[in-house]
């Protein structure tokens, strides 16, 4: 899978991105780079504005990297919302990289 295959989830009005074996974000949507309000490419999430919620965040990727099987939870990013997603992150090959790629919508409540 490359950058120019994923070009049509930029206009879905849910959350998707891919993060490396590292944590570190390769591609995002233009949904979640809105809802961050800067860059997400390049960083990992202790970079951005819900820093406060990447342990967790990176618990759940890991267990997908690890497993390689796809998982559905609920995760909360305290910042710059309070928002409670419904998140379903899998294994993937993308750009020639095994990476966890994930797609999220927020639950209002």
């Amino acid at each position: 899978m490359t950058s120019k295959d994923l070009e049509i989830f930029n206009d879905m009005p849910f959350f998707f991105w891919v993060k490396d074996e590292e944590g570190t974000y390769l591609w995002v949507n233009e949904a979640l780079r809105a809802m961050a309000t800067e860059e997400i490419v390049g960083k990992k999430d202790k970079d951005l504005p819900w820093a406060d919620d990447a342990d967790a965040l990176r618990a759940d990727d890991l267990k997908v990297l690890e497993t390689g099987e796809p998982m559905f939870a609920f995760e909360y990013v305290r910042k710059p919302n309070k928002d409670k997603l419904s998140v379903c992150k899998y294994l993937e090959d993308f750009e020639g990289k095994r990476c966890a790629f994930g797609i999220s919508f927020v639950i209002e409540e």
